[in-house]
């Protein structure tokens, strides 16, 4: 009930305000309409706390030099929406934003640091909840890249926040883009609790960030 969307902003405008050389921009809900992120808005419409991308810039590398993007799952609180999850470990659910929490720790060693790099870290806040302007399973959405996708669990939310949010590092044109997430639960299945889901289109990438 702190750690909402508009609260991860108002942290991204802390940091933008304690250090010098980066850019903060942050999308709320009617710029994200403008945009054509259907799919974000489809995920934050059943919330009252409205939803943002929170893009953050820092430009310690040459001018022109391609940014590294770094994309952070901001589900500030998942019940699961119209799909809703069992009561039982609901209240885990605020951690849905660790992802986002992840970027913007990253942002703060990158300014204690100072790498000569540009990076863009880009966070995508919002809350899933299941009212009664909530996305219905059976949906379909349009994404902000313009491609139509039928929801058949609300519970899905983090891949439509991040496809748009993903969509939208395009136009910085990075040299590598990296995105964090408390995905699925599915994980956890697959690889038990100690090890963290990687998967990656470039194996050296990958390996290094292993």
């Amino acid at each position: 009930n702190v750690c909402h969307p508009t609260f991860l902003a108002d942290q991204a405008r802390q940091l933008s305000k304690a250090y010098k050389g980066v850019k903060l921009d942050v999308l709320d809900e009617k710029k994200l309409r403008e945009l054509g992120a259907g799919a974000f808005l489809a995920v934050s419409q059943g919330s009252d706390q409205p939803g943002c991308i929170i893009v953050l810039q820092y430009n310690g590398g040459k001018k022109g030099d391609k940014p590294y993007a770094l994309v952070g799952k901001g589900i500030t609180f998942d019940t699961g929406g119209i799909s809703l999850k069992p009561g039982e470990g609901m209240d885990e659910m605020k951690f849905d934003m660790g992802g986002a929490a992840s970027v913007f720790g990253t942002v703060k060693a990158v300014l204690a640091i100072r790498p000569k790099l540009n990076v863009v870290f880009i966070v995508a806040a919002a809350e899933n909840m299941p009212d009664g302007a909530a996305t219905k399973p059976g949906d379909i959405i349009k994404t902000l890249k313009g491609l139509s996708v039928e929801v058949l669990n609300t519970d899905a939310e983090g891949r439509l926040v991040l496809c748009d949010a993903l969509t939208y590092a395009e136009r910085f044109t990075p040299a590598s883009v990296v995105d964090i997430a408390t995905l699925t639960g599915a994980c956890i299945v697959a690889l038990g609790h100690h090890a963290t889901g990687l998967l990656a289109n470039d194996d050296d990438l990958a390996l290094d960030l292993l």
